[in-house]
């Protein structure tokens, strides 16, 4: 019996320690507004139909992006992908590839809170 109880107690260890942690950031959530603050100066911009608009996916490590943006007549499209950490609200990721080559192994870092079903 206790042989049985031993063995049943390790298995349940064993499965535990292949769980891995996931995320609050897990899934798709579709970009409506952005803010950009470069050198203190803040552009914020709505995206919809008329000019664009954007899909994030994160897993347990990973993440990647496709979208699609309007600057007058002509229209642009954006992907890209790679690996990131969040360390309670710091965001860090590193682009592992993106349709713009100059962006490829660029590190971006943002703040990130969650409240409810918005992403800010």
């Amino acid at each position: 019996m206790k042989l049985k109880t031993l063995i049943l107690f390790a298995l349940i260890l064993t499965l535990f320690s292949f769980k891995s942690e996931k995320t609050k950031l897990n899934g798709t959530w579709k970009l409506i507004s952005q803010e950009l603050v470069r050198n203190g100066q803040s552009q914020i911009s709505i995206l919809d139909q008329a000019n664009g608009s954007q899909l994030k996916t994160w897993s347990d490590k990973y993440f990647m992006f496709v979208g699609a943006s309007v600057h007058g007549q002509q229209k642009m499209h954006n992907f890209g992908g790679g690996t990131y950490d969040l360390s309670g609200h710091l965001y860090t990721e590193e682009v592992l590839y993106h349709n713009v080559p100059s962006f490829l192994g660029r590190k971006v870092q943002q703040y990130l809170e969650i409240k409810g079903d918005t992403l800010y």
